[in-house]
């Protein structure tokens, strides 16, 4: 066999949804063993060091995919300063304006990053916090939702399966998707449910679960708290909500509105960048610590049709694995 294209290095099967179409569009691409190939692309922040490692001993190029760069992780910090010893990273610890957290985590992506031949980025907010916080150039190329679970007949079999509150007396089912972690904001969702009677569903894990299920015992909110759901269950459960919350206080890309919108479920989002970057006219926007604009934007979400999802498009599996191949071929 010939050398591939592409060393792809991800952990999950979301960072590898577009394998299949970058194949179709003539790319070859390995995902494991230590073969050479044309060029990497690091698409876990994970797993930076041992993309780095893979460049040096095959003499390959790489492509840095930077997620995002959340600032209460980094606040004004700077990098640690990172030296290279034969196939090794070694951080050596500022006393002083280091990361605020993960002790040399951000410092190594950051040096990774700097060593490769590109760094990408789902949305302009996180390029422009790759500018501020690392000091490098970095290139949008927006990913993909999964639009193959996703699809576009979602909000008319919502519509006419009649998931949906039955009558106007009926709760609200507020949900939300994403980390049980505090910069998620899932205790702003359980405090707007308390005022507006309703309930509320997470999915999702994290450390945060116990202080969710607490606050929601002390509100009187009917709360259920689930991981792991399968693909017709996670849809399941967008398509039976009566408003998706995506209240977080920083995204990189932000899917859980995108998906929300995507099966037709009323969309309410905070007034962050990648939400204003990628939800457009499908989300109504609420301030960041502010509760009463937030019962306010659920309030005038419930109810209402189908939001707008033509603007998705261009984050299809399809739309995405064509930039990438795009942009690949003309690196290698």
């Amino acid at each position: 066999m010939g050398v591939a294209d592409i060393r792809w290095f991800a952990f999950n099967q979301y960072e590898q949804l577009v394998l299949p179409d970058l194949a179709r569009l003539g790319l070859t691409v390995d995902t494991s063993g230590d073969a050479p190939a044309g060029i990497a692309v690091c698409m876990n922040h994970d797993l930076a060091p041992a993309v780095w490692r893979y460049s040096r001993r095959h003499g390959t190029a790489f492509v840095s995919y930077v997620w995002d760069l959340p600032p209460f992780r980094l606040g004004g910090g700077r990098p640690d300063h990172v030296v290279s010893v034969g196939r090794r990273l070694l951080t050596l610890p500022r006393l002083a304006t280091r990361y605020r957290t993960r002790r040399g985590y951000y410092s190594r992506l950051r040096y990774v990053a700097a060593h490769a031949l590109a760094v990408w980025t789902p949305s302009r907010a996180s390029a422009q916090g790759v500018g501020s916080a690392f000091g490098l150039a970095a290139e949008p190329v927006p990913y993909c939702y999964d639009s193959r679970l996703f699809t576009p007949d979602l909000a008319h079999r919502r519509s006419s399966s009649g998931q949906r509150r039955e009558t106007p007396d009926a709760p609200l089912v507020l949900l939300s998707v994403s980390r049980l972690t505090a910069p998620k904001n899932h205790l702003a969702v359980i405090r707007a449910a308390a005022r507006l009677g309703a309930r509320v569903e997470l999915v999702g894990r994290g450390p945060m679960q116990p202080e969710l299920e607490s606050l929601a015992r002390h509100l009187g909110v009917p709360c259920r708290i689930r991981s792991g759901l399968p693909g017709d269950e996670l849809v399941a459960a967008y398509q039976s909500a009566s408003v998706v919350v995506c209240p977080s206080r920083f995204e990189g890309l932000g899917l859980t509105g995108i998906e929300g919108a995507i099966s037709g479920t009323p969309v309410v989002a905070s007034d962050i960048p990648a939400h204003r970057e990628f939800l457009g006219a499908a989300a109504c926007f609420f301030p960041l610590d502010d509760d009463d604009a937030l019962v306010r934007a659920i309030e005038q979400a419930a109810g209402t049709g189908p939001p707008p999802t033509a603007h998705f498009t261009h984050l299809t599996i399809d739309a995405a694995a064509r930039r990438f191949a795009a942009r690949l071929s003309a690196l290698l």
